[in-house]
């Protein structure tokens, strides 16, 4: 609970009113008459005194409770065991408190006339708690399920709230200026020498962004969105370097309709091309291929080091937190003769964890 001392003493407070308010009924029903301080004193103190150590009993069970026995897995449980426990507890504390009092004040601790022996005030006590306990049990329940609602209300938007900032910034590298640049530098280029391709590639250009403007709140494409779209960019890829780059997709047709965060394997391609050296002897691989169709495998040579290129691990950051989004399987990463990177398959429909505090 947020504020378990606020809590605890309205709890309290409410036992009071309540036992003091119960005292009252049964002296009027039993004597016809309101309790004054005079002739009821001791009785009014004992109502006071049993609401207390009723309240804190209560509050340190039932918290107790809350742990062994959580409402979000066995709500009915929960609500009928933590019942069963209240009348308990409520009944014993009665009976001790009732008895102590007994011994030092004598038999007119209540009110005057009180007997002991009175089963009648007995059966009115009992009808009163269970049905007092009862009420309380239910409001105990519904006041977890509101909080309950409101924190996974909260933790929800917490979560798109991120989807959407990791989506963002995978968004900005697409529609960066040196990104703009090289493509209207290639386009300039092409349209002195091959018409024909600098329109295809304007269409190609054009059908990257579309994708990236469709796909901007979407926290996941299918398999086969994702490689139509990769097969555009693949296409301005291989104008701009010609021969030194090849890219091969071989993926089996049962995986095409799982999910796969947007943009995820154009990064991994953009990341693949720009730590690769694209002006050596040796050729740029990539491939994409299915493992025992649970994993994709993105694999791609290594062609040299290339200068003045930050860290890569920005971009698997970023897919690794979309990730955690719908699957615990981890990403897997393996750098020697070549780079592989295996992403799990989500299977439709991926269902988003829930993250604490919006942290992933």
């Amino acid at each position: 609970m947020r504020h378990p001392l606020r809590r605890f003493t309205w709890i309290i407070l409410l036992a009071v009113v309540f036992f003091f308010m119960l005292f009252v009924y049964l002296h009027v029903s039993e004597t016809g008459a309101f309790p004054s301080l005079q002739d009821s004193g001791s009785g009014i103190l004992l109502s006071i005194l049993t609401g207390s150590i009723l309240a804190v009993t209560l509050y340190f069970a039932n918290t107790a409770l809350d742990r062994w026995i959580p409402w979000r897995t066995y709500f009915t449980s929960r609500l009928l065991v933590g019942y069963g426990a209240n009348v308990l507890l409520a009944m014993g504390v009665t009976v001790a408190t009732g008895a102590a009092f007994l011994s030092v004040a004598g038999g007119n601790v209540l009110w005057p006339g009180f007997s002991a022996r009175d089963t009648d005030l007995y059966w009115k006590l009992m009808i009163l708690y269970l049905a007092a306990l009862f009420i309380y049990n239910v409001i105990y329940a519904l006041l977890f399920s509101y909080q309950h609602y409101t924190v996974t209300q909260i933790e929800k938007l917490q979560r798109e709230r991120r989807q959407l900032e990791l989506q963002f910034e995978a968004l900005k590298s697409q529609i960066s200026p040196h990104y703009l640049f090289n493509s209207l530098n290639t386009i300039s280029s092409l349209l002195y020498k091959d018409l024909p391709s600098a329109e295809q590639f304007i269409r190609r250009l054009a059908q990257t962004y579309q994708f990236i403007l469709t796909t901007r709140s979407k926290p996941y494409v299918s398999l086969q969105e994702e490689i139509s779209f990769v097969e555009s960019y693949y296409y301005l890829l291989r104008i701009r370097f010609q021969q030194q780059l090849h890219v091969e997709i071989n993926l089996p047709p049962n995986v095409m309709n799982s999910k796969i965060p947007p943009l995820t394997l154009q990064m991994l391609i953009e990341n693949a091309v720009k730590h690769n050296p694209m002006h050596t002897d040796k050729k740029l691989f990539i491939y994409i291929t299915a493992q025992d169709n649970t994993r994709l495998k993105v694999i791609n040579t290594k062609t040299g080091t290339a200068h003045g290129v930050t860290s890569f691990q920005i971009g698997l950051d970023n897919i690794q937190k979309r990730y955690r989004f719908f699957t615990d399987k981890k990403i897997e990463i393996r750098d020697d003769e070549k780079f592989t990177v295996s992403l799990p398959l989500i299977l439709f429909p991926p269902k988003l964890k829930p993250q604490l505090n919006g942290h992933v």
